[in-house]
C-alpha cells in the first residue's frame, strides 16, 4: 500500500492540500442511528447510505458509500458492499463493488473492481476492468489497456493470472494459469491459451495462437513459430 499512497499523493497532491483538515476525521450527520443509516461526513464505522467529501482513518464500511476521494490509512480498512471514489480510492480490503475514477487501488478485492485510467493492487479476486492493471495476483478475469504487475513500482513477486486475462495491447504475467489475449503475451509460466500477435513465454504448456509464438521450452526448430505453438510434456 505504502507504493501505492506514494503514486496517489503525487497526482493528487492539489486536492489533498487543500482537502485535509483537523475536523475532517470523525465527523459526521447521522439520520437514524450513530452508526447506522444515512450519513454525512467521515464516520468510521457505519452501515447504510454515506456520502463525505474525503474518506480518511475508516475502518468499516457496510452498504453505499459515495466519496469525492478515498484515502486508505488502516491495513484493517474494509467495506462490504458498493463503494466509490469519484477521484480515486485506496484502501485495504473491498468486498463488493469498488470503483474508482482516476485510481483504484486495494490490497484485496472480492468483487468488482473498476477505474478509468489505473488500477490494482496485491489480489483481485473476481472481475477487474480498467485503464492499466498492476496487480500481483488475478483469481478470476482481469481486463485492461495493459496489465502487469508490481515490480515497476516495488519490491514485489512475479504476478500470477488464475483465470481470463484480456489486454488491448500488452499482458506481462508471470505465471498464466487460464488464457490470455493481447496484443503482445509475455509471460515465464503459461499453462493454456495464448492468443495475440506476439506470443512470448519461457515455459509453454498448452497452445499459442499468433502471428509469432516462443515457446523456449520446446525442442530445437519448434521454439519459434508463425501462427499456432504447443508444448504438452513436462
Amino acid at each position: 500500500m505504502s507504493t501505492s499512497l506514494t503514486v496517489f499523493f503525487i497526482v493528487f497532491f492539489p486536492i489533498l492540500a487543500c482537502a485535509e483538515t483537523d475536523s475532517l476525521q470523525a465527523k459526521y450527520f447521522s439520520i437514524g442511528f450513530k452508526k447506522a443509516g444515512i450519513c454525512f461526513g467521515n464516520s468510521t464505522v457505519y452501515t447504510g447510505l454515506r456520502f463525505n467529501l474525503m474518506n480518511k482513518k475508516v475502518r468499516t464500511l457496510n452498504g453505499f458509500d459515495l466519496t469525492l476521494l478515498d484515502l486508505d490509512e488502516d491495513d484493517n480498512r474494509t467495506s462490504n458492499g458498493i463503494s466509490i471514489g469519484i477521484v480515486g480510492k485506496m484502501q485495504a480490503q473491498n468486498n463488493g463493488l469498488s470503483i474508482g475514477g482516476f485510481m483504484n487501488a486495494a490490497e484485496r478485492q472480492n468483487g468488482i473492481m473498476l477505474a478509468a485510467v489505473m488500477g490494482g493492487g496485491t489480489r483481485l479476486n473476481g472481475v477487474g476492468v480498467m485503464g492499466g492493471m498492476m496487480t500481483d495476483i488475478v483469481n478470476g478475469l482481469a481486463i485492461s489497456a495493459f496489465l502487469s504487475d508490481n515490480r515497476y513500482i516495488r519490491d514485489s513477486a512475479q504476478n500470477v493470472v488464475n483465470g481470463v486475462a484480456l489486454s488491448l495491447f500488452i499482458a506481462n504475467i508471470g505465471e498464466v494459469r487460464g488464457m490470455t489475449v493481447a496484443a503482445c503475451n509475455l509471460s515465464i509460466l503459461h499453462k493454456g491459451l495464448a492468443i495475440g500477435g506476439i506470443n512470448r513465454t519461457s515455459r509453454l504448456k498448452g497452445v499459442q495462437i499468433g502471428l509469432y509464438n516462443i515457446a523456449l521450452n520446446n525442442p530445437r526448430g519448434f521454439r519459434r513459430l508463425p501462427f499456432i505453438n504447443m508444448h504438452f510434456g513436462k
